[in-house]
């Protein structure tokens, strides 16, 4: 029986020892303490007293350790990390097991980001490696949603053919991401993975190869991307193993990420549901700050997109969700992006570019927060600024919410009288979603001022058929934010292709 094991079975025992031989140290300490003092004179510990009031602190740290680490044996996985519908039971349900709760982390799964590997022969290029990998950690921690394992703890586990689902285990971490750094001449190429330590399976991985040229730039923009990407990924693999398991029993986590499916889907309907989902999570845990942003999003696209409630009592709930997102978590950036969503929708542009300014202050690495300061911007009347950030969330994830970027960048193009790029972006936004009635719009917008006339008119007729009730009116409300000469010249291109 090894010593671990006996102090288990005798654990009330060692206990009240350990507890004896701590008040035997300290009381002796303190009572030579303060017969010293009382007769005026300095303090002495001989090395008998010294080493019993060492041995009372010790003994307390020993049965801190002890029993925090009985404790912890006995604690349930989180609900979060067992098996799903559908997955490898035996495997996945055996790796649960081995992680145990992280306190105040819910259901929701952390991230761990190991040190990268370097894999070239100069040994400087190992700093670079450590600068990558705890710029990821600082911008992954940016995102609210996902909790991140310290750099303290994860970059324990360096080097070598690392078992991840005994290192996510022993970090409390549903996620790992990895990767490697390696120069050649003046090139420099960087691989990062992200792991489910459950399953041991890839859930996301890309490579970046840049000439060498400025180090801290070249660390900065790639941490930037590789945050970014990452993040979508994650998301959808949160939201596509909630849905495996079903809606009768899930905690506020995976009725988050079942929203975050709807939202994907960029319909009035799916804003809808999302909406649904959200409102769910919140009741499940009432300071879920970034489900409350995200409810509050969901009515900001529904008024944008026509719903059939009442405006202002829409836009109302919008704020009213917002702001309660942002007192929860004030570091929140999605928080702040809704609650600009809502000055928008409300008409106050000084204020919308104001709040998505906070967003992108506080995460810099998130294409969302980027893609809302481009469109306040666009309603603003800014259209440089509108591309100069729309075209920055494009950076950070060239694979994300690409309708609304083609959408930012066409209406600018469009202002700044460059229609060729707008019309091109705008047939880029219909073939990436060809429900989405605004790219009919801008194609018609473009085309017209090219003197494209049938062109125009061809795209009212498509725009028609993913949209029934597609007006000048919708468009209007669609864009919120009433600037007359503009409006007067975007609704005469409109009635030129045929819309009224």
């Amino acid at each position: 029986m090894s010593v671990f094991e006996w102090i288990t079975e005798h654990e009330g025992f060692f206990s009240g020892l350990v507890a004896i031989a701590a008040l035997l140290g300290i009381s002796a300490a303190a009572t030579r303490l303060l017969w010293v003092r009382a007769r005026g004179l300095k303090p002495k510990f001989s090395k008998l007293g010294l080493t019993i009031t060492a041995g009372g602190f010790v003994a307390i740290a020993v049965s801190v350790f002890v029993v925090s680490n009985l404790q912890q044996s006995e604690i349930e996985p989180e609900e979060a990390l067992r098996s799903p519908v559908g997955s490898n039971t035996e495997d996945e349900s055996s790796a649960a097991n081995k992680i145990h709760q992280v306190v105040d982390f819910g259901a929701r799964p952390a991230i761990a980001v190991l040190p990268f590997d370097n894999l070239s022969a100069d040994p400087e290029q190992a700093f670079f490696a450590d600068g990558l990998a705890e710029d990821l950690i600082t911008r992954l921690s940016t995102w609210r949603a996902f909790p991140v394992i310290a750099r303290n703890s994860s970059f324990q586990f360096r080097g070598g053919n690392l078992n991840l689902q005994e290192v996510g285990a022993e970090l409390g971490a549903r996620y790992v991401v990895e990767g490697s750094v390696r120069r050649a001449g003046d090139q420099i190429r960087i691989t990062a993975t992200l792991i489910d330590a459950l399953t041991n399976q890839q859930v996301w991985g890309n490579q970046y190869d840049r000439a060498l040229t400025d180090l801290f730039s070249i660390q900065d923009e790639i941490s930037s991307m590789i945050a970014a990407s990452l993040i979508g990924d994650l998301t959808r693999a949160e939201g596509e193993r909630a849905h495996r398991r079903g809606t009768s029993s899930l905690e506020a986590w995976s009725l988050y990420q079942l929203g975050m499916q709807h939202t994907e889907r960029f319909t009035l309907d799916e804003y809808g549901k999302a909406g649904k989902f959200f409102a769910q999570a919140i009741d499940r845990d009432p300071r879920f700050s970034t489900a409350f942003a995200q409810l509050a999003l969901s009515t900001v696209m529904e008024i944008m997109l026509g719903g059939s409630s009442v405006r202002e009592d829409m836009v109302a709930a919008a704020f009213e969700n917002a702001r309660r997102a942002v007192a929860l978590d004030a570091r929140d950036p999605t928080a702040h992006a809704a609650l600009g969503g809502a000055y928008l929708v409300a008409g106050d542009t000084k204020n919308g570019i104001d709040a998505t300014q906070r967003a992108v202050d506080l995460n810099p690495s998130m294409p969302e927060a980027w893609i809302w300061l481009g469109w306040a911007n666009v309603l603003a009347g800014n259209p440089e600024a509108a591309i100069t950030a729309s075209e920055r969330a494009r950076r950070l994830n060239p694979h994300g919410h690409m309708v609304w970027i083609y959408e930012n960048l066409s209406l600018a193009y469009w202002e700044l009288g460059r229609y060729e790029e707008g019309l091109e972006l705008a047939r880029q936004l219909i073939a990436t979603n060809p429900s989405y009635f605004t790219g009919y719009a801008y194609i018609a917008m473009n085309a017209v001022a090219l003197g494209r006339i049938d062109e125009a008119r061809a795209a009212i007729v498509d725009g028609r058929r993913a949209q029934p009730d597609l007006s000048i009116a919708l468009v209007e409300g669609y864009l919120g934010n009433p600037r007359p000469e503009v409006d007067a010249r975007r609704n005469e291109a409109l009635r030129a292709a045929g819309l009224n």
